[in-house]
């Protein structure tokens, strides 16, 4: 129903003509009847008290019968509080923020979004010393700016202690490529009795780059096995920007709306 057939319907149900909604909403009789006819619309400084004498809500006049949230209740009743000169300069400046906002959207629809990967990322970490449990995993995923190092991983993998120094730090995450098989010299992600290790392959047992530590040989009885290639660092320039991260999820949302 359009605003206009919406203030007739009323009117005419309370028992009033035009000249008693102008009256008690301040306005001429010729104003109401271009309400009424789609001529005109209502300004934001009368509708409180035409909604008054109509006896409807705002939610009702605009057509939406949602309760409103607080924050909208509190938006609406700071505003109505302002004076109309006020209110003027108020609309002014939230309608200049929504076509900014339109044109930045316009704008970020040229700007192709970069190409992303997701991985998994391991909430348990492999040893650069001692070994850490690494066996169910445990963690979420994370989504990547794609480039020759992400492309090629299928796990992050979180460093813990100090024997891979100064190739890599306590903290450090490795980007990881799942495989069983690596070449020597390699760094891997070793299984070792269901405890986890990053250490550099070679024929002779698995080695540090911290001259504290010492080599790790193992004896038949072990179970031993590679998890994964390292990769490299992860760096921050792989991180995506909460910017493009907002750019992609519109872009997803936006696809599951269209679907």
């Amino acid at each position: 129903m359009q605003y206009g057939e919406l203030i007739r319907q009323r009117r005419t149900a309370l028992g009033m003509n035009q000249a008693d909604l102008a009256a008690r909403t301040g306005v001429s009789r010729n104003t109401v009847a271009g309400w009424e006819t789609n001529h005109s619309r209502p300004d934001l400084n009368t509708l409180p008290s035409l909604c008054a004498a109509l006896k409807i809500s705002l939610n009702t006049f605009f057509g939406t019968e949602r309760k409103r949230t607080a924050e909208e209740t509190r938006v609406l009743e700071v505003f109505f509080s302002l004076e109309a000169g006020d209110r003027e300069s108020i609309l002014w400046q939230m309608e200049a923020l929504r076509d900014r906002r339109a044109e930045k959207r316009e704008r970020e629809k040229l700007i192709p979004l970069p190409r992303t990967v997701t991985l998994f990322m391991n909430e348990l970490g492999a040893a650069a010393g001692f070994g850490a449990a690494l066996g169910e995993a445990q963690g979420e995923k994370m989504v990547l700016l794609a480039d020759r190092e992400t492309e090629r991983a299928d796990e992050i993998i979180t460093v813990c202690g100090r024997s891979m120094e100064p190739t890599f730090f306590d903290g450090d995450r490795v980007l990881v490529q799942h495989t069983k098989d690596l070449q020597e010299g390699e760094i891997g992600i070793f299984l070792v009795d269901n405890e986890g290790y990053i250490k550099e392959y070679r024929k002779d047992g698995l080695h540090s780059h911290n001259p504290e530590y010492r080599t790790m040989t193992f004896h038949e009885d072990q179970s031993v096995r590679c998890i994964g290639r390292v990769i490299g660092k992860l760096k921050d320039e792989q991180i995506p920007s909460r910017e493009i991260m907002n750019r992609i999820t519109e872009a997803e949302q936006a696809g599951k709306e269209t679907r």
